[in-house]
């Protein structure tokens, strides 16, 4: 007969992320399933790659029958852009020690580290409910898009509290600023939808020469529902939509706008004062950007301004723009995994060093039947793994346990609790590391250092693969001046390498062997991975050889379920 003790039910910080020199607040919920009382001894130590910086601990007496939450305060921390990990141990009498982590960061401004999540929920049912936004914050996510919040896409600030949207539903204005508020309290920013260019047709039909036209000249439609205004500046639909992006930003109290776009058209006919004129998007969607932050930044301190470039369009007339983050939207034909890298590759380099957000959604949790519903699970623990090794963040999760599967968020999929468990060890593992894992002076050396006549970097003992091929485990090299960050993603177990389809569960790859060419005096060597120890690092023995091209590092992983990375520092 098993027996019972007190435990760790759950420990996540206060706060989604830390603003330089605030206070840290950790919270840990301790479970007494004993009908009389306890004393418990808990350690916690504040770990920094793989240095324990602060250890306190804590005698704590716990009701009986009871799940208590206690508070935690370390800090405040002066670092500008840091990531660290928080670990737990609980000891009782003759109870086996209970170990349990969590992670939170520190920056100097949202912007180092922007974690997108969003919210699409505002029924006035919702009103008092805070399980959602409370979700996100065990996510770290810090920046949220208010999905379809508003009263129609030409007039966003709704003129009742309760109202219709175009799509028919019910929505409360009153729940938007509940939610806007709630968010504001966990250090989240708070970002409002607002299509660029649609308008409903009762508006275009008021407005009929602000639209754009096919060749054909019949106005440029969505869904039979919206038709496409003219974004040029010379347009007056220019001036109105950045008028109410302004209304959303001074009225609702957001913090920001997500500029949406649906992919087309790329090209128009403008036919202002009756004078027909071809209009290429990709140029105007920079100078409607521009002219957005001049206006908002007049309104707000600190605003938020993400643009969605479907499909990877026009990332390289957009990127440089006066946004915060290259935010890209992945549709076909960006259907397999080394399109990701491209993605993100691609977009570092044309935005000149802005964070990289990607919206790929995993149609897996609409499509995949409940019995084999952990084939989206896996998918999911694949392509974030694959997202964070390259440097960019995932628009993925949001509402609570919601999972994006389509481009319309209304219609998300719930996940269960086991694999929000599962993907939450993710998300601390890419916060404890985030200043290893989105270091800019990072540069990707996978396709010139490893295999052919590149010795840097050799591994051995499973198959391995540079681009993410199937059934291989896809080896990311980056690498600076002060570190080697090489990341192992299992992609073995599955035949084929689309990341929009469910996946098998990889077969773990044991005792993976690494050399690695070295020039300079190695500091630390070590493993972590957020399928093992909730993401604690485990320093690695190494032995260092002379060979023919100087001295050689070599080392072993112990163990790669589906992703595991390995740091050498110099």
């Amino acid at each position: 007969m098993n027996r019972m003790f007190p435990t760790i039910k759950d420990a996540y910080p206060n706060k989604a992320q830390y603003i330089t020199g605030e206070p840290v607040c950790i919270e840990v919920e301790l479970n007494n399933p004993l009908e009389h009382e306890v004393r418990i001894h808990l350690t916690a130590e504040i770990v920094c790659e793989n240095s324990v910086l602060d250890s306190q601990a804590y005698d704590i007496v716990v009701g009986p029958s009871t799940v208590s939450t206690h508070l935690l305060a370390f800090g405040p921390l002066d670092e500008a852009f840091r990531g660290y990990g928080v670990d737990l141990l609980l000891t009782q009498d003759e109870a086996e020690p209970v170990r349990f982590s969590t992670a939170f960061d520190v920056v100097s401004s949202w912007r180092q580290s922007p974690r997108y999540g969003f919210l699409s929920d505002f029924h006035s049912r919702e009103q008092g409910d805070a399980k959602d936004v409370e979700s996100l914050n065990k996510l770290h996510i810090n920046l949220v898009q208010f999905y379809d919040w508003m009263y129609r896409h030409d007039e966003l600030v709704p003129p009742e509290e309760t109202f219709r949207d175009l799509m028919g539903r019910e929505l409360s204005l009153r729940v938007v600023k509940e939610k806007i508020a709630l968010c504001h309290s966990y250090g989240m920013k708070a970002m409002a939808y607002g299509a660029i260019y649609a308008a409903s047709k009762d508006f275009y039909r008021e407005h009929p020469d602000w639209a754009l036209y096919y060749g054909n000249r019949k106005a440029v439609d969505f869904i039979d529902i919206f038709t496409i205004m003219n974004i040029s500046e010379e347009s007056p639909w220019h001036r109105h939509i950045i008028g109410e992006y302004k209304k959303a930003i001074e009225q609702v109290d957001f913090d920001g706008i997500h500029m949406d776009t649906y992919g087309y058209p790329k090209t128009g006919i403008s036919r202002l004062g009756g004078v027909e004129k071809v209009e290429r998007l990709e140029k105007q969607f920079p100078v409607l950007i521009e002219n957005t932050r001049k206006e908002l930044n007049k309104t707000k301190e600190d605003i938020g301004l993400i643009f969605n470039n479907v499909g990877n369009w026009p990332v390289d007339t957009v990127a440089a723009a006066a946004q915060d983050a290259v935010y890209i939207e992945v549709w076909n034909p960006y259907e397999k995994y080394h399109h990701i890298q491209q993605i993100i590759a691609w977009a570092q380099q044309f935005g000149h060093g802005k964070p990289v957000i990607l919206a790929a959604y995993l149609k897996p949790f609409r499509l995949e039947p409940l019995e084999s519903i952990d084939r989206a699970h896996a998918a999911a623990l694949l392509l974030s793994a694959v997202i964070f090794s390259h440097g960019a963040y995932h628009l993925l999760l949001g509402e609570n346990n919601g999972v994006l599967t389509q481009g319309y968020y209304v219609d998300y999929s719930v996940a269960g609790d086991a694999f929000m468990r599962e993907i939450r060890n993710y998300y601390d593992f890419m916060v404890r590391y985030v200043h290893l894992l989105y270091d800019p002076s990072l540069r990707d050396v996978s396709m010139t250092h490893v295999e052919g006549d590149n010795l840097e970097y050799v591994f051995g003992g499973a198959p391995y693969s540079t681009y993410g091929e199937a059934g291989k485990v896809w080896t990311v090299v980056r690498e600076n001046e002060k570190m080697k960050l090489i990341q192992f993603i299992n992609l073995t177990n599955n035949a084929e390498d689309y990341w929009n389809e469910g996946k098998n569960r990889p077969v773990e790859v044991k005792n993976l062997s690494v050399r690695v060419q070295v020039s300079e005096p190695v500091r630390s060597v070590f493993t972590a991975s957020p399928d093992i120890d909730m993401g604690r690092p485990k320093d690695l023995e190494y032995s260092i050889e002379e060979s023919e091209r100087g001295y050689t590092l070599s080392v072993t992983v112990p163990s790669v379920y589906q992703w595991s990375m390995l740091v050498i520092g110099h």
